[in-house]
């Protein structure tokens, strides 16, 4: 069976999952990139790591900072599917001009045509209109989707797809990896002295420094409550960094320590020093660091607008879902969160345990591969 997968750009979090399909019985897979990055992605792309055969396409690439929109205007994507030929093609979404190259080709030559689907009710804005009817057009005519989780399955539905059409996976990433590392990292001769540069409490953010992650919403609530014993590592970067920066000077928030972006090797040290772990989106497809935090055995506070609160927390037990918009909640969460914290360092095995079981990349790899079965019945 001939694969084709078309995606956006070579992401670190993707090369475990496509190596693992490339794997599978009966599976000859190719993935093609539009791009090898882009502009808000500082990823080290590590080749070496990539076991499955994939061409980077030739274009021109455009990025709109203000909305965080890439644009990406390829050419050669039709001499790659006539030779290569595949009998099912696949995009991870509809926003780009080769993603509806392919779903054109693939309704004219009659090959079947699987949608990977991350959108969700919480992350879209636009549902009605000409844009709205472009995307209804391409969701009604997949001939199976394969989703990040269950809120991206019911924006499907929602859409007009059909419910027994979906196959809902979940977004991850090397789960496995990311426990290992931290477990490492904990248990080495310089952690004690790592940990003690810091508060008594510590919580983490890791992403990017812009206006829709709203880390603002973070900082607001540690000024309010003023607990010396609450410390906040914010790993990443972005265009909000100074502003930051400027408020945690002017609230004399000392207790807020900026990192800087780390590669993904570099991640599992930060994971490991933290106690809690935060996510205070405004809008977010899925989150995949909360799959991290959750690998790492960290408590995690999360938004109820990204994808991931509803498929991966378990409220109380693993984490807790709270309104990124209620500043006084937001509050009442974190202190909740500190007055049990002792409770919740026991759980830190159990919950590490229980998500790389349960969140797994070859759980994400099982829903394309049923999908794949499917189409080849």
């Amino acid at each position: 069976m001939k694969v084709i997968i078309i995606t956006n750009i070579i992401s670190p979090y993707r090369v475990p999952l496509f190596n693992i399909l490339a794997q599978g019985i009966d599976v000859d897979l190719k993935v093609i990139f539009l791009a090898e990055k882009e502009a808000n992605r500082n990823w080290q792309i590590l080749k070496g790591k990539i076991n499955f055969e994939y061409r980077i396409l030739p274009g021109i690439h455009i990025f709109i900072s203000s909305k965080e929109i890439p644009i990406h205007i390829n050419w050669g994507l039709l001499r790659e599917l006539y030779h290569y030929n595949p009998d099912i093609i696949i995009t991870s979404g509809y926003d780009n001009i080769a993603y509806w190259v392919a779903y054109l080709f693939c309704k004219l030559l009659k090959k079947k045509y699987i949608l990977w689907n991350g959108t969700t009710l919480l992350s879209t804005k636009k549902l009605n209109g000409f844009i709205g009817q472009m995307k209804k057009t391409i969701i009604k005519s997949a001939d199976l989707y394969v989703t990040y989780g269950t809120k991206a399955a019911e924006y499907l539905v929602y859409m007009g797809a059909r419910k027994e059409n979906i196959h809902v996976g979940v977004n991850t990433v090397d789960m496995d990896c990311f426990r290992r590392e931290v477990i490492k990292f904990r248990n080495s001769a310089t952690f004690i002295e790592e940990r003690l540069k810091f508060p008594k409490i510590l919580f983490l953010y890791v992403g990017q420094l812009i206006k829709r992650k709203g880390v603002f919403q973070i900082l607001n609530a540690l000024s309010k409550m003023n607990n010396p014993d609450i410390g906040l590592l914010i790993v990443g970067n972005g265009p909000l960094e100074q502003e930051l920066k400027r408020f945690c000077h002017s609230q004399g928030l000392t207790n807020v320590f900026f990192m800087g972006f780390k590669q993904q090797d570099e991640l599992p040290k930060y994971y490991a020093l933290a106690d809690i772990f935060i996510l205070p989106s405004f809008e977010e497809v899925w989150g995949l660091v909360v799959n991290e935090a959750l690998a790492s055995g960290l408590y995690v506070l999360c938004s109820n607008k990204a994808g991931a609160a509803y498929d991966l927390i378990r409220e109380q037990w693993n984490g807790r879902i709270f309104d990124p918009y209620d500043e006084n909640g937001i509050v009442e969460i974190i202190q909740e969160t500190v007055k049990n914290v002792e409770e919740i360092k026991i759980r830190r095995p159990l919950i590490s345990n229980h998500a790389c079981q349960e969140f797994s990349i070859q759980r994400s790899a099982r829903a394309f591969l049923d999908a794949f079965r499917r189409l080849d019945e």
